[in-house]
């Protein structure tokens, strides 16, 4: 989706968008030499208007809850990874690793 796709489908004006982009809120592909966004990048618009518009989140809240989002996409990132490398293992692998997480689980009140 090209810029002016994007800033009609969230009904912004390209100011709004300059700003996002500055804040870096907003990272849009620009190989060739034109912005643009994907299908993530407008899930990223529709919650920093929510934000903004009708939560009233100032400037340094959404750069907050911007950063702390990508910071739990990245976290279910390593996860997954972390889950597929242990069903690679073998059975006496994943059972004891299985054992592990309980005790640590245990620890912890989960």
């Amino acid at each position: 989706m090209n810029d002016l796709e994007f800033r009609r489908y969230l009904k912004i004006d390209v100011t709004v968008l300059d700003i996002w982009v500055e804040q870096g809120w907003l990272v849009p592909d620009a190989h060739t030499g034109t912005r643009e966004f994907r299908d993530a990048d407008v899930a990223r618009g529709r919650l920093i208007l929510d934000l903004t518009r009708s939560m009233g989140v100032n400037e340094a809240g959404v750069d907050l809850i911007i950063d702390l989002v990508d910071q739990i996409h990245g976290l279910r990132g390593t996860l997954r990874d972390l889950v597929t490398a242990m069903d690679q293992q073998d059975d006496d692998v994943k059972r004891r690793l299985r054992e592990k997480l309980d005790d640590l689980s245990g620890i912890r009140g989960i």
